[in-house]
């Protein structure tokens, strides 16, 4: 197992890329800090909701991978944590979706499988990321065959939403993506934070070494859990109460501000 001085937790989505920008890639100037963070001798880790198989294609590799929103953590090529959700769980959410007219996909390291609903908004979605879809895939006719770290669902209306958090809110953590109508079902414990914990107490972290970027209101976990969180000038509203340090847009190099300002590069 390598040794690591720390670790620095990267969310993807309004962090290293920006799609309201067309930015759909990191800066050459990100990638430069981040290949310049690993010289330096730190884990560079990419913490996602998506699931590993449809992260965008990069120039240069992360040391991790902590995607699924948490639910898998990947390090140096070896798990640290797969937790998938049980098939007769997946099997019950299939039913009630599929009963009540709600788009699903579900969601693994290496393979998504859409049902039959909602393909359009499906598509939609995936076309305003700029993702590629050849890790998904129509799903089996025995859905027995399927394991899934995470679900990502399509609704219509607000109602819908609501009835899907009183079916089953108190046994899965349910998220709502920020510009569509859809959003993201894994076990209750699972979040972002539960993934990097994993990963610091793997490889015996300090966690005063520890940092993580994000921007969204589904990384306030994430942001919590380590030594020194940074948020990015275009953030929720929610983060401020963690009185991070708050670093430049996107655009502006966020990510090679913040690093420098804790002298990481």
């Amino acid at each position: 197992m390598k040794n690591y001085k720390g670790a620095v937790f990267f969310d993807f989505d309004g962090t290293l890329v920006d799609e309201k920008a067309d930015l759909f890639k990191p800066t050459e100037a990100t990638k430069r800090s981040i290949e310049l963070l690993k010289q330096n001798g730190y884990m560079t880790c990419l913490a996602t909701g998506r699931a590993r198989c449809y992260v965008p294609k990069l120039d240069f590799d992360f040391d991790c991978y902590v995607t699924s929103n948490g639910a898998c953590a990947v390090v140096d090529g070896e798990f640290v944590i797969d937790d998938k959700i049980a098939t007769a769980d997946l099997l019950e959410l299939k039913d009630y979706f599929e009963a009540n007219g709600y788009g699903f996909v579900t969601e693994n390291d290496e393979k998504c499988y859409f049902g039959p609903r909602h393909n359009e908004g499906f598509i939609r979605m995936m076309n305003n990321f700029n993702l590629d879809m050849s890790c998904f895939f129509e799903f089996p006719s025995d859905p027995r065959t399927v394991s899934a770290n995470k679900l990502m669902f399509t609704y219509e209306g607000e109602e819908n939403y609501k009835k899907l958090l009183e079916r089953f809110g108190d046994k899965y953590n349910i998220t709502r993506h920020r510009s569509n109508p859809s959003g993201d079902l894994v076990k209750k414990y699972i979040t972002k934070a539960f993934g990097i914990k994993a990963v610091i107490e793997a490889y015996d972290l300090d966690l005063c070494d520890t940092y993580a970027f994000g921007d969204g209101e589904n990384d306030f976990d994430m942001l919590s859990a380590v030594g020194n969180p940074v948020i990015m000038e275009r953030h929720a509203k929610r983060l401020e109460s963690l009185g991070a340090y708050v670093t430049a847009s996107v655009v502006n190099e966020g990510v090679t501000q913040g690093l420098e300002h804790f002298g990481l590069i």
